[in-house]
């Protein structure tokens, strides 16, 4: 993996946890600030901003939408 451009600390979305990636490449959700759900789980897509999760939460999720027939994240791992 070539090295990260800028790094940021910031909250996985999901899990809460504190971790470094580069915020252009780290796999992130769409989420709707008032229901707390991405578009395709019922969120508003208009209201949504980009949230960041780390690569553990991003494999759960992942399980999750593979099961429910869901586009898959990527899974690249893009914290320091």
């Amino acid at each position: 993996m070539p090295p990260a451009e800028m790094i940021a600390f910031g909250p996985c979305w999901a899990c809460g946890t504190r971790f470094a990636f580069d915020p252009d490449k780290v796999t992130s959700v769409l989420i709707d600030p008032q229901t707390r759900l991405a578009p395709d789980l019922g969120g508003d897509p208009r209201r949504a901003r980009r949230e960041p999760l780390c690569p553990p939460c991003c494999v759960a999720a992942n399980r999750y939408r593979r099961a429910n027939g869901l586009e898959l994240l990527d899974e690249t791992d893009t914290s320091r």
